[in-house]
C-alpha cells in the first residue's frame, strides 16, 4: 500500500475540522483514500502503515456492506494525547462528517480498540456522505460501529453479538433507544452496543437496502417507518434480534 509523504504544516484556524483550532507542528500521510495528519515522533506517527491499513480496509468494507458508492478521501487528525485534542478522555474522537474529517486520541498500543476507535469515526464520514444525515442517536451512533471491519480484530458484529447475549439485562427497550430524549440518558457503553448489535443484526438478516430506507426515519416516525419497511413492529425485531444473539 502507498503512503505518500506531505509537508509539515503549522496549525491555525482549520476549516476542515470547522471552528476548532489546530495548533503547532504537524506530518501529513496520504494513502488512496486518507490523509492523515500526525504529531511528528509520536506513537501516532510510528503506527501510519498499520492505521492506514486499518483504514482502507474499514472504507471498502463500509461500502460493500451497505452496498455505497462513496469515493471520497478522509481527512483524520489523530492527537498524541486528550490534552493536546482539547478533549477530557484518550482513545476518544470525533467525526465532522460534513468536512469529510474526523480527529481521534492515538494512544498506545496499538489494540483492538484503537482500531474500534478509528473505524468509528472514519464511518461517521462514510456513512453521512454516503447516505445522508441519520434521523436518530441509534442509527447515527450504531451504524458505524455495526459495520466495523473484523479482518484484523473481531471487533465487529461478532464481538456486538456476544455482548448482546452477556448483558441481556442491561439492554434497554429499543422503542427507547429510538427515541432521542430517552437514548442521551442511558450509559455510553450501554447505547452505543446495542444500537450497533441490533442494526448489525438488521443488515445480516435483511441486507442493507431496508436499512438505508430507515435510515434518515426520525425519532417519532422510527416505529411506523420500521414497521412499514420491514413488515413487523419494531417489538417483533427485538424479540427475534435478542433471539439471534442467545437471548
Amino acid at each position: 500500500m502507498a503512503i505518500a509523504l506531505l509537508a509539515l504544516f503549522a496549525g491555525a484556524c482549520q476549516p476542515v475540522l470547522g471552528p476548532t483550532e489546530i495548533e503547532g507542528e504537524w506530518q501529513a500521510y496520504t494513502s488512496a483514500h486518507f490523509s492523515l495528519h500526525v504529531r511528528p515522533g509520536t506513537f501516532a506517527e510510528q503506527s501510519i502503515p498499520t492505521m492506514t491499513a486499518w483504514l482502507e480496509d474499514q472504507y471498502a468494507v463500509s461500502n460493500a456492506r451497505l452496498e455505497l458508492t462513496y469515493s471520497g478521501r478522509v481527512t483524520g487528525v489523530l492527537y498524541p494525547s486528550a490534552d493536546d485534542a482539547g478533549r477530557t478522555f484518550d482513545r476518544s474522537g470525533t467525526g465532522y462528517p460534513e468536512t469529510e474529517s474526523f480527529k481521534a486520541v492515538c494512544t498506545a498500543p496499538l489494540d483492538d480498540s484503537l482500531l474500534q476507535l478509528l473505524a468509528h469515526e472514519a464511518n461517521h464520514v462514510i456513512l453521512w456522505v454516503g447516505l445522508g444525515r441519520a434521523g436518530t442517536s441509534l442509527m447515527r451512533e450504531g451504524l458505524p460501529s455495526a459495520v466495523v471491519s473484523e479482518r484484523f480484530y473481531p471487533v465487529g458484529p461478532s464481538f456486538l453479538y456476544a455482548w448482546t447475549a452477556r448483558n441481556a439485562s442491561r439492554l434497554p427497550p429499543l422503542a427507547q433507544l429510538a427515541n432521542d430524549d430517552a437514548w442521551e440518558g442511558y450509559p455510553q457503553e450501554v447505547a452505543y452496543n446495542a444500537s450497533a448489535s441490533f442494526l448489525a443484526y438488521l443488515i445480516e438478516a435483511y441486507g442493507p437496502v431496508p436499512l438505508k430506507r430507515l435510515h434518515g426515519a426520525t425519532s417519532e416516525a422510527f416505529e411506523r417507518r420500521f414497521q412499514e419497511i420491514y413488515g413487523r413492529t419494531l417489538a417483533q425485531a427485538e424479540t427475534e434480534w435478542k433471539a439471534f444473539c442467545g437471548i
